[in-house]
């Protein structure tokens, strides 16, 4: 049994889009066990396919990725109006305008603090115009 099925979705689907190896299982893990049913993505073509299925609550984004950004899933996230925090080893300076209205935690960050910024990002919701 996939031990992220043993825990209660009491939170609804997030999406975590993270491409480390080692720290992604760790952290879907610890959400998952916090409550939500997480829906890992290690690349952003990943995560658009996961937007595309809808029914997300919310979303934890590495802002830096092999080869890439976060920045498309962002935007499609902001679209949809799915609110979103991000988790990153990248500089909060690196994230363009548009999406610093969401919470950026650098690793490494304090799961507690990520998990309260995440509620407090779905209670929010996304900005109309950020």
């Amino acid at each position: 049994m996939n031990s992220t099925q043993a825990y209660p979705a009491v939170h609804g689907d997030i999406l975590l889009l993270e491409d480390d190896a080692a720290f992604a299982p760790l952290l879907r893990e610890v959400l998952s066990m916090a409550g939500y049913d997480v829906r890992l993505a290690r690349s952003a073509p990943e995560a658009l396919a996961h937007i595309e299925v809808g029914s997300l609550a919310a979303a934890v984004l590495d802002w830096r990725l092999l080869g890439d950004s976060a920045e498309e899933v962002a935007d499609r996230l902001q679209s949809a109006r799915v609110p979103y925090v991000f988790a990153s080893g990248a500089s909060a300076t690196a994230v363009p305008e548009r999406h610093r209205w969401a919470p950026f935690f650098a690793k490494p960050f304090r799961i507690t603090a990520l998990i309260n910024a995440l509620e407090e990002a779905r209670a929010a919701g996304v900005p109309a115009r950020a």
